[in-house]
């Protein structure tokens, strides 16, 4: 009896504070902490095989991270991959409109493009803005995947799904990391179009934050995993 009041709380502490050291350890090293957040999703796949909803939902966040990794490979600064890019932006946020969120990261899309013109007009340097436009594409892609699992997990796997906490988690966190992307990108077109160069809050603070929110998804996905098999251990 005391080990099923107790164990949970004790192993939520001991590898909240594992993950909170391991995500201020690997700061400043990107390669590092990718393979440690790699090699989480697929330990959690391995001991989760059986449960399909744990499983098809770290399927679409592995997925994410290949796209992003192949998309950090082919990135290039020719004005052809810029136009693409944009015209994938507006494709992607045209398709995915249903998305509250959406609404509002294509206001700040819209002020971007505006920008991107008179900055070609003006002949003025233009900042690179792909890298967060393509972050900004994954999350919105991710975050209509994971709305759409149930349905996918039956169209494609035949298998019966249910909703998680873990679904809703990543959710808000692939929102709350489109946010930031927008942000950072508004935060370029005020220094670059009225020229308050001054302005480096997110420019500066963009690290951190995005560390940060990889670092509680790494542990959240452990966390709700082993949630949800405790109890069938503990029965065992």
């Amino acid at each position: 009896m005391l080990v099923r009041v107790y164990l949970p709380q004790f192993i939520t502490a001991l590898f909240g504070g594992l993950f909170i050291a391991i995500g201020i350890l690997t700061f400043g090293d990107a390669d590092t902490f990718d393979r440690l957040y790699v090699g989480i999703l697929i330990f959690t796949l391995i001991i989760c095989r059986n449960n399909i909803d744990i499983v098809s939902l770290l399927i679409i966040i592995f997925l994410q991270r290949v796209m992003q990794e192949l998309a950090w490979a082919s990135l290039s600064d020719g004005e052809v991959l810029k136009e693409l890019l944009y015209s994938l932006v507006i494709v992607t946020m045209y398709a995915l409109r249903h998305d509250p969120l959406v609404k509002w990261l294509a206001c700040v899309i819209a002020l971007a493009i505006c920008a991107e013109i008179y900055w070609y007009i003006t002949d003025y340097p233009a900042p690179q803005l792909y890298w967060h436009l393509t972050l900004l594409i994954s999350c919105i892609l991710t975050r209509y995947m994971i709305f759409s699992r149930l349905d996918l997990v039956q169209k494609y796997l035949t298998r019966q799904s249910k909703s998680t906490n873990l679904d809703w988690i990543f959710y808000k966190l692939m929102g709350t990391t489109a946010i930031v992307h927008v942000v950072a990108i508004f935060e370029y077109l005020i220094r670059h179009v009225l020229g308050l160069s001054q302005v480096l809050i997110i420019y500066y603070a963009y690290p951190y934050i995005v560390h940060g929110l990889a670092t509680f998804a790494i542990w959240a996905t452990f966390h709700e995993s082993y949630k949800q098999l405790l109890p069938k251990r503990l029965k065992a």
